[in-house]
């Protein structure tokens, strides 16, 4: 049972409401109204519409009064002026003092305000398409626009800041210079890009076939088709996680039909390795060297 002034947190145990004091807000519209509101810690008022002479949307009076105290989940109630719908109808149906009560007028508000949550969703669609602006619910949903995947553990700020940048770097999409800086902002590392470069000669018959010193079969590859990413630091360095986000970053952000080799800071020089020696390094059923995996094993195996 949560006691007055509590709410459950995430692990269980209540946590206890703060009370701040609240803001003055009459006189501002009510836009401006809600963002102090929000800054000094409390939700979303709730709005009562008013007829009065001042300009519509202006805060006219709210409840409780400036400087009170108030738990901060509770909202305060602020008195907008609004012009009555009853204004429009014959004069039989209005009331002969702008005071006196009226039980149509007080009616007509209840669909006016739902007309103005509609109208109010309808003017913040700008917002929704503004990486600084939009609900963080909306983040993947405006990221996949630019074919954008957010890891989990992406902090919400950090979102934002990639959706900012994702127009630029769209439309230089699988080029040296979008992949660079999208590594650097989904993991923090400054990568760099040696195009038409390749680690292996791989086994040419006729032209470059000699048993013991170039003989490594691979799949065919075109040197305009590949390209090397040099990490700086060691393999153990990067580690697991971190590498796995490399390499889902480069395979979205790759040419289709481009190939590329991870090199690490503990490898030095991109060297054509040397292929298959027979009773030197041609162990069948041991590691293989991987394509793309950024393991560089000094034994070349079959």
């Amino acid at each position: 049972m949560e006691g007055p002034g509590t709410r459950a947190g995430t692990t269980g145990s209540p946590i206890r409401s703060r009370k701040l004091p609240v803001p003055e807000v009459i006189g501002l519209s009510r836009a401006v109204a809600e963002k102090v509101l929000a800054g000094a810690g409390f939700p979303p008022p709730n709005v009562r519409f008013d007829e009065a002479y001042e300009k519509n949307d202006t805060v006219i009076g709210q409840v409780p009064e400036r400087g009170s105290l108030l738990e901060s989940d509770q909202p305060v109630t602020i008195r907008v002026a609004r012009i009555s719908w009853i204004r429009y109808l014959p004069s039989v149906y209005r009331p002969k003092r702008a005071e006196d009560p009226s039980f149509l007028r007080d009616f007509l508000w209840i669909f006016q305000q739902v007309l103005d949550s509609v109208n109010r969703q309808v003017d913040d669609i700008p917002d929704l398409f503004n990486p600084s602006t939009t609900p963080p619910e909306f983040l993947p949903w405006l990221a996949s626009w630019f074919a954008i995947a957010f890891d989990e553990t992406t902090p919400e700020a950090h979102r934002r800041r990639i959706l900012r940048e994702a127009p630029l770097l769209f439309r230089i999409r699988g080029t040296k210079a979008a992949l660079v800086r999208l590594v650097k902002l989904f993991t923090g590392l400054d990568i760099d890009v040696e195009e038409n470069r390749w680690p292996y000669r791989g086994f040419r018959i006729g032209v470059a076939s000699t048993v013991g010193v170039d003989t490594m079969i691979l799949p065919e590859i075109s040197m305009s088709q590949t390209f090397v990413v040099r990490v700086p630091k060691t393999f153990e360095e990067v580690g697991e996680d971190l590498l796995l986000r490399l390499h889902r970053v480069i395979e979205a952000e790759k040419p289709a039909n481009s190939n590329y080799f991870l090199q690490f800071t503990d490898v030095e020089g991109v060297t054509e390795y040397v292929g298959m020696r027979v009773g030197v390094s041609s162990q069948i059923g041991g590691e293989m060297t991987a394509e793309g995996s950024g393991e560089t094993n000094e034994q070349d195996q079959v």
